[in-house]
């Protein structure tokens, strides 16, 4: 019986290292501190890191997922001027306002009566 299990131990280690630069999507999940769900829509709208998929087993491979995210880095915006606003003086003018008396020009029959 040793024999099977060292050969099942043997075949375990050859698979796993296989997939040694491969991360599942609970380990990117993980490593992004996002959610599984997150992942999963990331590809359904081709936002996320490209995948490789074996059968029903769906695996990132590491040197992709950071070549997407050199991808997603984005240059700082640069930071805009305070603006200083200018509060108007009121203006005085020579001139005085008079009221629209429209109680007068409503009664001078220049409308339907």
């Amino acid at each position: 019986m040793p024999e099977i299990q060292s050969s099942e131990s043997q075949e375990s280690d050859r698979l796993s290292s296989i997939l040694a630069g491969y991360l599942t999507p609970k380990e990117l999940a993980g490593a992004f501190g996002v959610t599984e769900r997150t992942i999963a829509r990331w590809h359904r709208h081709r936002q996320g890191p490209p995948r490789v998929t074996i059968g029903r087993k769906v695996y990132y491979r590491r040197e992709s997922v950071n070549a997407w995210l050199t991808e997603c880095e984005r240059p700082e915006p640069r930071a805009r001027a305070t603006r200083v606003l200018r509060v108007r003086q009121p203006v005085h003018s020579s001139v005085p306002l008079e009221r629209n008396h429209l109680a007068a020009v409503a009664g001078s029959g220049g409308g339907n009566d």
